[in-house]
């Protein structure tokens, strides 16, 4: 079998669970709330002053990454839900293995993120007029993509030690806010001093740092290797992780 026809199993199963996730609007309204209620607050705080337009130029490429690393908790559920339905047993009937849907599942909550991601970059720009460099806009799609595929895969970590869907989410959500916080969700400054040397290590921080830099300047940072190999890293680790602890029942 060739690699091209190897993939049409997995891309039609992607390409299905993101029609069923678009045709359930409320879902996607409900996942869309925090990340825009975060900027809205954040933009009705920091209107009136020079200082209060910095911290909002900080805090938005944040708000944007926030869109995408809260990705991984719909896959943890879902991957949670059909292991407790028995729906992995079914899908084992048929003749695509049961590694490809998943991977099916990923690549559906992938593009579904950068979706979003995509939606609250604009909304920001066209509604709340918020200064951002075109290019860098534009460049930020790829960053978003790679924090996604992050955060999923860390999704599908939380998926293989959790027995139930409102653990997994409560696990995640656990999980992701202080990563958040820490990891350039607040300005550094105000972090203790031991914080700071764990914070720019944080895959949430690598992520910010890259939004940043290019919503900011329009260009990479000047050390991009950092987070861009960083990203990449902790997404090998966490697929590795649930590719050897990951229970189909």
């Amino acid at each position: 079998m060739t690699p091209s026809l190897s993939l049409r199993p997995l891309t039609h199963f992607a390409l299905a669970l993101l029609k069923g996730a678009f045709n359930d609007l409320r879902a996607v309204a409900t996942t869309m709330f925090t990340p825009l209620l975060l900027l809205v607050m954040f933009w009705l705080l920091t209107r009136d002053g020079e200082k209060g337009a910095a911290l909002m130029a900080f805090m938005f490429p944040g708000i944007v990454g926030f869109t995408v690393m809260q990705s991984g908790q719909p896959l943890a559920l879902r991957i949670v839900n059909w292991r407790q339905q028995g729906i992995f047993q079914r899908l084992a009937c048929t003749p695509v293995p049961l590694g490809q849907l998943v991977l099916g599942a990923a690549l559906a909550q992938t593009l579904m993120a950068m979706a979003q991601g995509v939606f609250i970059l604009l909304f920001g720009i066209v509604v709340l007029r918020l200064p951002v460099n075109v290019v860098g806009a534009v460049t930020s799609v790829l960053a978003l993509t790679l924090g996604s595929a992050c955060f999923i895969a860390f999704g599908a970590v939380v998926s293989t030690f959790t027995a139930k869907p409102e653990t997994a989410s409560t696990v995640f959500i656990f999980l992701l806010l202080p990563l958040y916080f820490l990891g350039g969700g607040m300005p550094p400054e105000v972090l203790p001093e031991f914080l700071r040397t764990i914070s720019p290590w944080l895959p949430t921080t690598l992520l910010t740092d890259l939004l940043h830099s290019l919503l900011t300047n329009g260009r990479l940072p000047a050390e991009p290797f950092q987070p861009i190999l960083g990203l990449l890293a902790y997404t090998a680790v966490f697929a590795l992780i649930a590719a050897r602890k990951f229970r189909w029942e």
